[in-house]
C-alpha cells in the first residue's frame, strides 16, 4: 500500500484562525479522515513571523502552539530540516486536524506537507508530541519559566524529554527541573540564531517524566539587551495513550 502525501500553500489571513487548512483546499479534503492505520509525518515552513501551528488527529494533540522556521528563496521547505513531528500514528477513519493561526496585522502563508504511511493497527509505538515557541527574554531577567502555562508543562502520560534551544546571541542561560528536581544545571545556549535543528541543537535528552509531573525550563538573561529564545521539545510517551 502506498502512502499518501497532503501538500498545499494557504495563504492565512491577518488576526485570524484556520480551524483546518486540509479543509480549505477542496481537492484534499476527501483525506481529512485518515484512509487507513497510518505513520504521520508533518512538514512546514512560514513566510514570515506570526503563524502558530497545532496538529490533532481524532481527539489528540501532536502538536501544540508551534512557531515553524521561515523559509527563504534559498532554503524552501525540506525534510529533517523542517519537519516538526514525524512519530505519530492516526487510526483509520480519524478526522486529521492542522489548525494554524495568524497573530499579525497581515496575510502570511503556511506551507506544508503531511505524510500518511501505512502502518498496521497491532503495529504502531506510542506517540510524540512537540510544542516549540520563539520568545524575547528581557534584559536582566532571572528565571523566566518558558512553559509558563503550555499545555504540555506537564505531561499527560509518563514520556522521555528532549529540549532543543538557540539564542540570537551569546548571554543567555538555562536549567532544567522535573517536578523538584535539578535535571541539568545552568547551562550557555549556542547563540546559532534559528529554529533549533535535530540533533545539531539538542540541549538535553533522555530525561524520564512521569504524568502530571512539572517541567521548568527557567531561561536567564543577564546581559543589557533583550535577546531571542528559540526553543522546542519533544515528549515521546512510553505507552500508547
Amino acid at each position: 500500500m502506498n502512502p499518501v502525501i497532503i501538500e498545499d500553500l494557504i495563504s492565512i489571513a491577518a488576526n485570524s484562525t484556520n480551524d483546518n487548512v486540509i479543509v480549505s483546499n477542496p481537492s484534499l479534503r476527501r483525506y481529512l479522515r485518515s484512509p487507513f492505520a497510518c505513520e504521520g509525518e508533518l512538514v512546514a515552513t512560514i513566510s514570515a513571523a506570526g503563524l502558530v501551528v497545532d496538529c490533532d488527529y481524532g481527539s489528540k494533540n501532536v502538536v501544540s502552539n508551534y512557531v515553524p522556521r521561515i523559509e527563504s528563496a534559498t532554503q524552501p521547505m525540506q525534510d529533517g530540516l523542517d519537519t516538526i513531528n514525524d512519530t505519530f500514528y492516526p487510526n483509520e477513519g480519524e478526522q486529521l486536524v492542522l489548525r494554524v493561526t495568524n497573530n499579525t496585522g497581515g496575510a502570511l502563508n503556511f506551507r506544508y506537507r503531511l505524510t500518511l504511511y501505512p502502518r498496521p493497527a497491532d503495529n504502531r509505538p506510542p506517540d510524540k508530541r512537540v510544542t516549540g515557541s520563539t520568545v524575547s527574554i528581557a534584559a536582566g531577567a532571572v528565571d523566566t519559566q518558558i512553559l509558563d502555562g503550555n499545555r504540555y508543562e506537564r505531561p499527560p502520560v509518563p514520556s522521555m524529554l528532549k529540549v532543543f534551544m538557540t539564542a540570537s546571541a551569546a548571554g543567555l542561560t538555562r536549567r532544567v527541573e522535573v517536578d523538584t528536581s535539578t535535571i541539568a544545571p545552568p547551562s550557555t545556549i549556542a547563540p546559532a540564531n534559528r529554529t533549533p535543528q535535530d540533533p545539531f541543537d539538542l540541549s538535553v535528552a533522555g530525561i524520564e517524566v512521569p504524568d502530571d509531573k512539572q517541567i521548568l525550563l527557567p531561561v536567564s538573561n543577564p546581559t543589557g539587551g533583550a535577546l531571542t529564545l528559540f526553543w522546542r521539545i519533544e515528549l515521546q510517551e512510553q505507552y500508547r495513550s
